[in-house]
Parts: C-alpha cells; structure tokens; sequence
C-alpha cells in the first residue's frame, strides 16, 4: 500500500475536483498498489461539507478535520499517524506538482531498497515565477540548507517527500509546526546517515503563486531559529 498524505488549508474553491482528478489519475499510473489518501485539513474556515462527503465517497480516502489552524508540518504529522502504506508521500492538497513525481518517487523506492527518503527540488522554471520575496527566502534557505544539513541537498521547501515506513517515526517525532519542519526533519535523517535522492519538480502551469506576508516570514524565521538550537544545528556554525 502507498499512503498519500494531503495537508489541506483554506483551499481553492475548485479543491474537490482537482483532489478527485488527480487521485483518479494516480489510480491509473500505480494499478499494482492500492492508494490511501489522508487529507489533513488544518483548521480550514470555508470547506462545503457537501463536497467532503463527495470527496471521502472515493475508495480509501480519509479525512481529519483538525479544526485549529496548527501548521502544515502539524498537519502532515496528523495525517501520517493515519498512514498504513510501506511508502507514504505527502503533497499539497492542489496537487501543484501533479502526480508525476510521486509516481516517480515510488519507482525509486521500488529500485533502490536503501534508500529512505526522497524530496522533490524545484527547477530553475519554478523559481522564475515565484514574487521576487519568495525567490529571496527561497534562495536564503538554499544557502543555509547547503551548510547545515549537506551540500548535495540544496532545495527543501518544496511541498513533497517521500519515505519509507522506517522513516516514520523520525517525522513524528519533529516539533516544528510551521513549512521549515522539513529542515529538522532533514537533519535528523542526515545525522542518522539515511539514503536521501530527489526527484527533481515543476509546478502546475495553473498554480498562481501567493506570496509571503512579513508577519509569515517572522514567524518562519522563528521557528528556523529554533530548530537550529534544538537540534544544536547552530554549533556547526558557530
């Protein structure tokens, strides 16, 4: 089985048929698995009830309603507790990157038993159309990525991984509740000498790319801060 985990908050209008679409079409391209779909709605305020019901009507979908609004690393850790495939993915609840590189990803996993997590890097076309404050944080975090975790792995935001079962545990066991989750993720996979690959990752030509408020960089910086205390990132630097 291949559990699919679905962070969900405040989604487009049209969220129930692009969720349907694509996990149609991800029905189709892993015929020898059977899919699980977790979404894990954190504390949206304009979800139709209707289009839940239509939503969870298709074959192994779960849905959470985690009704406050905790984060998107809360959210996945929420949805992964539920999560009862050998390999679980996790993606953005409007499929930005399609499902191409999940199917991707499975096809690693199937090929190369050691490896235990893989993430998805945005290519240099997705950071043209990021607003030029994401591209800014976007570099900014590249920088630190490079020299606190590893030099080969550069690009961590962006909104997909996957890993094996073994690995889940060290995703539960994160504290952070905000987008960085995935940098103390990262690094307890790296101390712990875990086989990571990418799969590199182009968005959706439909996506429109919000950007990001002071208040959301304050608060990412914060938690980045504290990451590197918890996990005594912050030694290797100084």
């Amino acid at each position: 089985m291949i559990s699919v985990v679905l962070p969900c908050y405040n989604p487009l209008d049209d969220w129930c048929r692009t969720v349907l679409d694509h996990m149609s079409e991800l029905n189709r391209l892993l015929t020898g698995y059977t899919v699980q779909y977790i979404i894990s709605n954190d504390g949206s305020t304009r979800l139709n009830l209707r289009e839940i019901d239509i939503v969870t009507a298709f074959p192994h979908v779960i849905f959470l309603n985690n009704q406050v609004n905790e984060g998107k690393g809360s959210a996945i850790r929420k949805g992964m507790k539920h999560a009862e495939g050998n390999i679980i993915i996790y993606t953005d609840i409007d499929f930005p990157f399609g499902t191409s590189p999940i199917v991707e990803m499975v096809k690693i996993f199937e090929k190369n038993p050691q490896t235990g997590f893989v993430y998805g890097s945005r290519n240099i076309e997705y950071f043209k159309k990021l607003p030029l404050k994401r591209q800014l944080v976007s570099k900014g975090l590249h920088l630190l990525n490079q020299i606190f975790l590893a030099d080969h792995i550069i690009d961590t935001q962006a909104g997909i991984k996957g890993l094996r079962r073994e690995v889940l545990a060290d995703v539960l066991n994160t504290k952070t509740n905000t987008f960085v989750f995935e940098i103390e993720l990262i690094h307890k996979l790296v101390r712990k000498k875990i086989e990571i690959r990418s799969v590199e990752v182009s968005a959706n030509p439909a996506i429109v790319f919000s950007d990001f408020s002071f208040k959301v960089i304050f608060r990412e910086a914060v938690s980045l801060v504290r990451i590197m205390m918890m996990s005594g990132i912050w030694n290797n630097f100084s």
